[in-house]
């Protein structure tokens, strides 16, 4: 088989800006791209194959998740691998990237094109990933490999395949929290008609690293990387730069401001409650371990005066308030990010019945600028004394 010849480039985006990248099915030679036709019941793990068009080239079935699907090991956001919702619609597809020790079987993703592609013709190919909460690693190695042939393997064996990314070769995914875009030019040599997504290297040679398990998270981690999978597109170009993406670096689209980490000391007990702030990341709703200084002396706080009562506000910034037009589940982000501090408070011991939550939305903005550092401070959560 022909190896799979590429000019490949990473990227980290805003999933507001993600959604712009969305390539119509009238151009898109991927059928089902973002696994939203389904022919069948989904019940179990192991079910791509209800995902119109989709199979496993190997004897490992790769998931599909749904948040059609009652809360169970397929639902989403929360499932058997862990948290997240849909890039767009309602499903996406998840596989096993690596393990330790290879002792899990990975598990890919393959389709057919809607028609073959023609020799000469530069094609640009991306798909989303975002790593499962559970997995206690990270990977790089993230990659395509465009067949000539359908490929179907009796066994569990890896397939090794020579994808070729130079880019990616070195890049290690961990994000847990964000859907990170994969993109980049494939110059075909003729009649490719399948797609293959998966890990083609070596054990060894697949460069992986720890990640913490998320704050609230209390399932154990596993011993692999696992990346669910969304939005995957093939469609033709004729200049290299119509594959390059409009991107925000990592740091500034998970800017999380933090200037103030502590408590002043020398304030009353309902003061220094009154004053706090818990801030968070773009589209997130866990607690960023920076912030963890910050909650643990609130914590004592409320601990030390078990006669006060909070309300904690959660609000968006005015991304993610628009965001939510093609993403109704963001709706509830301000409220769930308030939840999610109440269970800081409520796990640390601090009786519920003491803390009540409200949502906000983007109705009370911190800062109006619309600038990173702006928004920064309206993806909140404000502490208030309940009178």
């Amino acid at each position: 088989m022909t190896a799979f010849r590429s000019i490949l480039t990473t990227f980290f985006m805003l999933p507001m800006l993600l959604a712009a990248q969305q390539i119509p099915d009238s151009v898109n030679l991927v059928v089902n791209g973002s696994f939203e036709e389904v022919e069948g019941k989904l019940k179990k793990l192991g079910g791509i194959a209800l995902a119109k068009g989709w199979k496993s080239p190997n004897a490992v079935n790769a998931e599909l998740f749904s948040d059609q699907i009652p809360a169970g090991p397929v639902s989403a956001p929360k499932n058997n691998m862990g948290e997240q919702s849909a890039l767009t619609g309602s499903n996406y597809a998840g596989i096993r990237w690596w393990s330790y020790m290879n002792k899990e079987p990975r598990s890919y993703l393959q389709t057919k094109l809607r028609k073959p592609l023609k020799k000469g013709q530069r094609y640009c190919v991306r798909f989303y990933v975002s790593l499962a909460d559970l997995s206690k690693y990270g990977a790089d190695g993230l990659g395509v490999y465009m067949s000539k042939m359908l490929v179907k393997k009796d066994d569990e064996a890896n397939l090794t395949y020579g994808a070729q990314i130079p880019v990616l070769r070195d890049k290690i995914y961990d994000d847990l929290d964000s859907w990170q875009g994969v993109c980049g030019v494939f110059e075909a040599t003729g009649d490719e008609q399948y797609i293959i997504i998966g890990n083609f290297s070596a054990n060894e040679k697949t460069t992986t690293s720890k990640v913490k398990r998320p704050k609230g998270e209390s399932r154990p981690q596993l011993n692999s990387a696992y990346f669910y999978i969304d939005d995957v597109s093939v469609h033709p170009i004729k200049l290299l730069t119509e594959c390059t993406c409009e991107q925000i670096g990592k740091k500034e689209s998970e800017f999380l401001y933090s200037r103030k980490t502590t408590v002043n000391k020398a304030l009353k007990p309902e003061q220094q409650l009154d004053e706090s702030t818990i801030y968070f990341k773009r589209f997130s709703t866990k607690i960023d371990g920076i912030m963890d200084p910050l909650l643990n002396e609130l914590i004592e706080v409320m601990k030390a005066n078990p006669a006060i009562k909070i309300r904690l506000v959660g609000h968006v910034d005015a991304a993610e308030a628009d965001r939510v037009r093609m993403r109704p589940d963001l709706g509830t982000l301000g409220m769930e990010r308030a939840e999610a501090v109440k269970t800081a408070f409520t796990e640390a011991g601090i009786d519920a019945l003491r803390i009540t939550v409200a949502d906000q939305k983007a109705d009370s903005p911190a800062d109006p600028a619309e600038t990173e550092i702006g928004m920064s401070k309206n993806r909140r959560v404000e502490v208030e004394i309940e009178r």
